[in-house]
């Protein structure tokens, strides 16, 4: 009988080797990509800058779940859609289409942001219609997408990280790993190298 958590597992693995950078449309691999998503993270940082994430269902929960762990342990006010009574008023007033962006305009982006988008098609409406946005008015953006090549996310992206699975399954595991090396580098994290657990306790606090 075939070891199916085994087989997940390895196809887990090669989806994570065989996922796809660029940079402003330019192929990039692996370590020249987070070191420039790093650097550009850095200037957010210094000027005050703040970090938007947007996702859709399992997307939505990782984007909540980064804008708490970057305002708590990275050091940059971060904010996510999670409210319901916002989002629900937004899709309201407007459409569902565009809540991600009337939020974003709510709270007067500038350059000195960075936009996290994270879809696994990448192509959903209302993630689109902020990375439009987001070109349109020189403000960066960071584009998680998987299933199919060529998605909007991957074109419009200043950063993109595309993950060729053909599964929901599949393509979220990775994203979230992505999100947490994103961080990790950020903060100087090296599971590797470390001695300790980490212990998020504020009074024995340790990363």
């Amino acid at each position: 009988m075939k070891d199916y958590a085994k087989s997940y597992i390895d196809t887990f693995y090669t989806g994570i080797k065989k996922t796809k950078y660029k940079i402003s449309g330019e192929n990039s691999n692996s370590s020249s990509f987070f070191h420039e998503l790093n650097e550009q993270t850095k200037k957010v940082k210094q000027n005050g800058g703040r970090l938007f994430f947007f996702g859709n269902g399992a997307s939505a929960s990782f984007s909540n779940h980064m804008a708490l762990d970057w305002s708590k342990n990275g050091g940059i006010l971060a904010f996510c859609l999670s409210d319901s009574a916002m989002l629900t008023a937004l899709a309201n007033d407007y459409d569902f289409e565009g809540c991600f962006l009337e939020f974003l305009k709510i709270n007067s982006p500038t350059s000195n942001d960075l936009v996290v988008t994270t879809s696994s098609s990448g192509n959903s409406k209302n993630i689109v219609k902020v990375l439009e946005y987001c070109k349109e008015n020189s403000i960066s953006s960071f584009g998680l997408s998987g299933l199919n090549e060529g998605n909007k996310t991957e074109i419009l992206s200043h950063f993109s990280l595309f993950v060729p699975m053909k599964t929901y399954g599949m393509v979220e595991c990775i994203h979230q790993l992505f999100h947490h090396i994103f961080l990790d580098k950020f903060m100087g994290i090296e599971e590797w190298n470390k001695i300790e657990s980490q212990n998020m306790d504020a009074s024995n606090f340790k990363l």
